[in-house]
């Protein structure tokens, strides 16, 4: 996974195919070209390639051995569904519960395809005040293999009110159809015991079939005292 710098960092590197495509975060936040036009569409054997060759090399094996282990029906579905627009902006979860708890809820496109959001919910207290975490992951699952993981911690104090929030994002994209990068900025506002964190993210395509033009969402958590709600909504 590559993690973002609180509220600053983005880039984006790929190799996919043979030629150099927008499809992750590059090193040292360095931006990496496409070349003109698209391909047509990503392919089976394109898409093992790219799993083979991309920035997130350990989950990317992981994937390409569970991709390999599906029927080949079942694979041809599979990237079909990665590069399905549709399924891109169905991607949507939302949950909701106590900053004590946490919890999970999913999202059902169709019985292939599902999202899922967990919030992980840490607290701790010390003469400092309570130290709250809430890590809110928002994932696609394809055939239950995990295709997209957006992740965003938040962290803060209270005592008295809010004090010392952080935002912290970061992507693991394994879709090879779509480039994922964050906004250069988070959104962090706070007022008394409440707190609105705001991630942007932009789903690129890379191919042809994936259709024109960029899809953005954003991840939200909202905290209201002892409350919390976590979407991932279309902008």
């Amino acid at each position: 996974m590559r993690t973002l710098a609180t509220a600053t960092r983005a880039g984006v590197l790929g190799v996919a195919a043979g030629a150099l495509l927008f499809t992750g975060v590059a090193a040292q936040g360095t931006a990496v070209a496409a070349p003109q036009g698209k391909p047509a569409k990503l392919t089976v054997a394109k898409y093992r390639d790219w799993l083979k060759n991309n920035d997130e090399a350990a989950a990317s094996i992981k994937l390409l051995k569970a991709f390999d282990k599906l029927p080949k029906a079942k694979q041809q579905k599979f990237v079909t569904y990665l590069q399905d627009r549709k399924v891109q902006k169905a991607f949507d979860v939302r949950n909701g519960g106590y900053v004590t708890r946490g919890g999970t809820s999913q999202t059902i496109h169709n019985k292939d395809v599902r999202f899922v959001a967990n919030v992980k919910a840490v607290n701790k207290t010390d003469k400092a005040g309570r130290h709250i975490t809430l890590t809110f992951t928002a994932t696609e699952r394809i055939y239950d293999l995990p295709v997209i993981t957006k992740k965003t911690v938040l962290s803060y104090t209270v005592k008295g009110g809010v004090k010392s929030p952080k935002l912290k994002s970061s992507v693991t994209n394994l879709n090879g159809a779509f480039a994922i990068t964050p906004a250069k900025k988070d959104s962090l506002k706070t007022n008394g015991g409440n707190i609105w964190a705001t991630t942007t993210w932009k789903a690129t395509p890379l191919y042809k079939s994936a259709g024109a033009g960029s899809l953005v969402k954003e991840q939200r958590t909202v905290v209201v005292n002892v409350k919390y709600t976590a979407n991932l909504v279309n902008k």
